[in-house]
């Protein structure tokens, strides 16, 4: 049944459901009725009902309508809407964007080839706890893929194991299935109702260390440490200067990361200060901001967006004693869970206590453009999973990831492609002559794929980045 467009919902129905929205489709027949929403002003009579499905600030209608329609590779929203009688309503909430992609082999010379794509965030399938609804709304992107309205569907944070997950790896045809998926963790941690709770989960020496070295940095300052946390709109002026001056000192900033002040990241701050989502956080010594955590406080969970510390007050880890006075603060406000974020790291595990494993699926189009990304993207996440499956067996995976956070973003991997088909060849080339032969073989191609990789990796400019 092709896609329509329902009629607009007249003023006042703020009390109307998806399925009031899609009722003369769902009176006609029991199989789920499918809206397509294709334009920003047709999503306003979702309101109510996204409202109150939403359960991640990234689907946020009032996000979507504010942050992402004011990126320049916004195309245009793409809202799937899927309501029956017999099973719950469910919305996929996409947006299109134009992204350029160098085809491996091209000449550097020419014009990167559009592509369009369809990005559905984490959280961006909405109420799908229906194995029917999630199997009808894939079945609908699928058909859209096939009408050449997108050349790929990419969705983020996929959970393993769930309704959605399994829609999106079997649904599709063997041509146009996701066959390189990167898998990463990601950490909750669920609060209880005191930090003194909290702390129980770790050890009764980490928990003197961490409270030591609170004190250390008050005798060092003696009635000059301060906390300030940031959540009113009058806030956001002096909570993006001090996060700045502080991230600017941080390892992550050299490396591209971290807080860096921008047009959307402070729309995005006045946005969750304007609907109280902001949770800000800031350490000072001798009122200089010496570490922050900046959070969004979505429904019950607090996701952690960013943070930072100067590393002249490294001894005193004050990361860890701003987190440690953010969650005592969180747990008197009744928050309940704590989203790390993708990621392995040791505060990750050592305060979460809930491990996914999520991933990034796509679903490509049955074209000679969709093969080819399929082709591209099957060849580099399976090398990359395999990397990091033998480092892990080995032990060496926690060290190889500092060695990596340490390199300086000039020396960083920006053609993954063109670095994993050149080993690949090696390899194969080695495999086909014999040389894999422990230890000899096998330490020689491992040398081999290096030095072709550094060969590869283009130069940074020398020319350090201009201060903000």
């Amino acid at each position: 049944m092709p896609a329509q467009n329902p009629a607009p919902v007249p003023a006042g129905s703020d009390s109307m459901s998806l399925k009031d929205i899609c009722a003369p489709s769902v009176a006609r027949t029991l199989t789920p009725a499918i809206s397509v929403f294709r334009s920003l002003d047709e999503l306003e009579s979702l309101r109510p009902a996204w409202k109150e499905l939403c359960q991640h600030c990234a689907a946020d209608l009032d996000f979507f309508k504010t942050i992402i329609a004011k990126r320049p590779a916004f195309v245009r929203p793409h809202v799937i809407v899927c309501s029956a009688v017999t099973s719950p309503s469910a919305i996929l909430v996409g947006r299109i964007e134009q992204r350029p992609w160098r085809f491996w082999l091209k000449s550097q010379s020419q014009r990167p080839e559009p592509v369009s794509v369809l990005i559905v965030p984490e959280g961006g399938v909405i109420d799908g706890g229906s194995a029917t609804a999630c199997h009808r709304l894939i079945s609908e992107v699928m058909n859209n893929l096939r009408h050449g309205e997108f050349d790929t569907v990419m969705f983020g944070g996929l959970k393993k194991g769930t309704h959605l997950d399994d829609a999106v790896r079997s649904i599709p045809p063997l041509h146009c299935r996701d066959h390189g998926q990167m898998h990463v963790t990601q950490w909750i941690g669920h609060l209880p109702g005191t930090l003194d709770e909290f702390l129980r989960r770790i050890s009764s020496a980490h928990r003197s260390v961490f409270r030591k070295k609170q004190r250390k940095l008050e005798a060092a300052h003696p009635g000059l440490v301060n906390f300030r946390s940031f959540t009113q709109p009058a806030d956001i002026e002096e909570l993006g200067v001090a996060a700045a001056e502080v991230a600017r000192q941080t390892y992550q900033y050299r490396r591209g990361g971290s807080y860096r002040p921008s047009a959307e990241g402070r729309a995005f701050l006045e946005l969750s200060s304007r609907n109280q989502w902001l949770r800000a956080y800031l350490l000072y010594v001798d009122k200089r901001p010496i570490a922050f955590w900046i959070g969004t406080l979505y429904r019950d969970t607090l996701r952690l967006d960013t943070t930072g510390y100067v590393q002249e007050f490294k001894e005193f880890d004050p990361g860890m004693i701003l987190f440690l006075h953010m969650v005592g603060d969180l747990c008197k406000q009744g928050v309940k869970k704590l989203d790390f974020g993708i990621g392995e790291s040791i505060y990750k595990s050592r305060f979460g206590d809930e491990k996914l494993e999520t991933s990034t699926g796509c679903i490509f189009a049955p074209t000679s453009k969709g093969m080819a990304l399929l082709a591209l993207r099957c060849l580099r996440y399976s090398f990359e999973n395999a990397s990091r499956q033998i480092a892990s067996h080995f032990g060496v995976d926690h060290p190889l990831r500092r060695f990596w956070r340490a390199l300086p973003a000039s020396l960083r991997l920006k053609q993954g492609m063109e670095v994993t088909l050149a080993c690949l060849m090696v390899i194969i080339s080695a495999t086909w002559q014999g040389w894999l032969k422990w230890p000899e073989g096998t330490l020689i191609a491992t040398a081999l794929c290096l030095i072709t990789s550094m060969g590869i990796i283009p130069k940074g400019s020398k020319t350090p980045p201009p201060k903000s």
